[in-house]
């Protein structure tokens, strides 16, 4: 793999067949202190990703987190996407954009509103009983209005018999894969947003703790109108009691034929 910078971008051109995170963190570092308004690693000349190339990508997630450092990852050609699938919360948790032009507009308006944003963010809650779509539009006109991020959470409930870590993967997939559809839609939208999937005993309680570890400014609950039971009712009526950061609840229309008696 060939790696070089020309202004606020890292260049990554060949083929991956190991993880080169330390070179391309090497040359990212180097363009942080002459941008520190945030850089782009630009992926459009990437060949294949064999073997272990795809821990690039797993590695530069946890190294950016971790550090809160301003890169954002663009241009990735389909079969490093699909090589991003096979490693579960890469794709919905590193920034990401589908070009150069989107990855400088999501760190400019970062950068612009750098201040509000570190007071916090939009925290979005995805379940069976939530309305993706909904909670995608609803959040990203909310974001684009305060210039905040979005973190889209799924979360999946642990009986109290079991442990915490327990293995439950046809949950694991279909909720790895609600989060996936909403950060990539949010993207599309020029929103940065990111998401993850939380274990809880409870979700009324993991989302109150979602909020205050994200220090949210706002939680939009999107609920789906065919869900309208008093489980959700309740978590809905709970929030608006107990959490601290603004709260948007929304809904599409009913469908009376739905809702109507036999």
């Amino acid at each position: 793999m060939i790696v070089y910078t020309r202004d606020d971008v890292v260049k990554l051109s060949g083929s991956l067949v190991r993880s080169e995170w330390l070179t391309i963190k090497a040359a990212c570092n180097l363009l942080l202190k002459e941008h520190p308004e945030g850089i782009i690693i630009d992926c459009a000349d990437l060949g294949d990703v064999a073997g272990d190339g795809a821990r690039t990508f797993s590695d530069a997630m946890r190294d950016i987190r971790s550090a809160g450092a301003r890169i954002v990852v663009c241009n990735l050609p389909d079969n490093v996407l699909a090589a991003l699938r096979s490693i579960p919360g890469v794709k919905s948790q590193l920034p990401i954009a589908t070009s150069i032009e989107a990855a400088r507009n999501s760190l400019r308006r970062s950068s612009d509103g750098h201040d509000e944003a570190l007071r916090g963010c939009i925290v979005v809650p995805l379940a069976a009983w939530t309305d993706a779509g909904l909670a995608v539009e609803t959040a990203c006109r909310i974001a684009k209005e305060k210039r905040l991020s979005l973190v889209f959470i799924a979360y999946l409930a642990v009986a109290r018999q079991l442990a915490l870590a327990t293995p439950l993967p046809d949950q694991e997939t279909e909720a790895t894969a609600l989060v996936d559809r909403a950060v990539e839609d949010a993207r599309r939208l020029n929103v940065i947003a990111l998401g993850h999937v939380e274990r809880v005993r409870n979700v009324d309680e993991g989302l109150l703790m979602s909020l205050r570890e994200h220090a949210a400014a706002v939680a939009v609950i999107a609920i789906n109108s065919e869900c309208l039971d008093d489980g959700v009712v309740r978590l809905a009526n709970d929030l608006m009691r107990r959490a601290e950061c603004a709260i948007t609840v929304t809904r599409g229309p009913i469908n009376p034929a739905a809702h109507s008696q036999p």
